[in-house]
């Protein structure tokens, strides 16, 4: 009988334990700083830092950084941020030469622990050959309501920010009160309406040719439409530009809105067209003149024109026959 007394006693001791354990605070919290544990050069202008524990985001800066070479040179930094897994930190700089390097920074990690590491790597003599991407535009296309008009650009990694982007607006007033700025880690740009709100669809397009740190330029277009206004009233407008003798390359479709008298009014609209030679965008119903241009070697140069075609919101769809350009020039110059 004793026994079996003391063993109920022991038995309420142990759940006594684990209801007490399930009531105890937890363990204490991460009071370790990040370590650094490896860099790897991924070309001449691209670092990764691999550390022991998941890094903070926000910590992730290229003033936190510094990059010296042979005699304390500094190798400037041109971008940071946290790599494809978030125990990694990815540094940009300007080409690195195959010579003894030094990186130093701090990096905080997710409990807020400082950590404060100085290391050595060999720089790469893997040139980059990949050109940027546009990853994020925005607004979306056929954004309504965008009060504080601003158009943003995100690119797959940082860029020459001693070359200024090519863009175009339409109208073509809104090119000087957008005001343009870099951001921070030289991945983007923001262009901001300085000016009052103003009514009609606006048309924004990234031009080709911005290039990467190792000269790579960007290949491709990026486009948005947006309005300040409510609602974004307009037609669908749908169409092919053709020319069979090589691939298109980039190339814009430009509408300019017809009066009464016949004559074309100031450009009004735009449309990217697409390696297949489609295009697409959103118009006020109307009369129209289209002009479709295109640049097949990538020197921002039009060497292939078509039309003036006019044409009614009303139809289905919209073709237009491209032939060589005696004078090649600048978009710009097809806008009205």
């Amino acid at each position: 009988m004793r026994h079996l007394f003391e063993g109920a006693i022991a038995v309420s001791l142990v759940c006594g334990l684990a209801v007490c354990a399930k009531k105890m605070l937890p363990p204490s919290p991460d009071r370790f700083p990040p370590h650094i544990e490896e860099i790897r050069t991924r070309n001449r202008v691209r670092l990764e830092l691999v550390f022991d524990e998941d890094i903070d985001p926000g910590s992730v800066i290229a003033d936190s950084f510094e990059v010296l070479g042979p005699g304390n040179k500094n190798l400037e930094l041109r971008g940071a941020m946290r790599g494809r897994r978030p125990n990694r930190v990815e540094l940009w700089t300007w080409p690195q030469e195959p010579v003894l390097y030094r990186v130093s920074g701090t990096v905080t990690d997710l409990a807020g622990n400082i950590g404060r590491f100085r290391s050595r790597f060999k720089g790469s003599e893997r040139k980059d050959t990949i050109p940027p991407r546009v990853v994020r535009i925005s607004p979306a296309p056929g954004s309504e309501n965008q009060i504080r008009a601003s158009v943003g650009i995100g690119f797959s990694e940082p860029v020459d920010t001693l070359t200024l982007p090519g863009y175009l607006f339409v109208p073509g007033a809104y090119d000087t009160v957008f005001h343009f700025a870099w951001e921070p880690n030289w991945q983007g740009f923001n262009l901001t309406l300085e000016d009052s709100a103003s009514s009609g669809i606006i048309y924004f397009l990234l031009l080709p040719g911005v290039p990467d740190l190792e000269g790579n330029p960007l290949r491709g277009q990026a486009f948005t439409y947006f309005t300040q206004d409510s609602l974004l009233e307009g037609n669908a407008v749908r169409g092919r530009a053709i020319w069979h003798h090589c691939p298109l390359g980039t190339g814009t479709v430009l509408f300019s809105e017809v009066g009464e008298d016949s004559e074309p009014m100031p450009t009004t609209g735009l449309a990217p067209i697409l390696e297949g030679g489609s295009f697409a965008t959103k118009l006020m119903p109307g009369r129209y003149r289209a002009i479709a241009v295109a640049d097949t070697n990538g020197d921002r140069l039009m060497d292939l024109t078509g039309g003036p075609v006019r044409f009614n919101t009303d139809a289905e769809s919209l073709d237009i026959f491209l032939l060589p350009e005696t004078l090649p020039r600048p978009i710009d110059a097809y806008r009205r």
